[in-house]
């Protein structure tokens, strides 16, 4: 997903939940708490990637979903 924001020359705040306990914490508390990731967690799934904006997750399923997203939540008319 990092890929795809990068090409279409969106900006973005990559937060690695690996690289940190408490950011893996906040993350588990929105997956935990949010419906989004409701059948995320009846798979006994992660949820990632997710894509967040303006506070709301998207799960992304792959790089075209990615493109998708980017499309829909008119990412690219933010950027100048």
């Amino acid at each position: 997903m990092k890929e795809v924001l990068s090409q279409k020359n969106v900006k973005f705040a990559f937060v690695d939940v690996t690289g940190s306990i408490g950011n893996l914490r906040k993350f588990l508390k929105v997956r935990d708490t949010y419906p989004v990731f409701e059948a995320m967690r009846e798979q006994g799934r992660v949820g990632l990637p997710t894509l967040f904006v303006d506070d709301t997750p998207h799960l992304v399923d792959g790089p075209e979903h990615a493109e998708q997203l980017i499309e829909e939540l008119r990412l690219l008319d933010e950027v100048e």
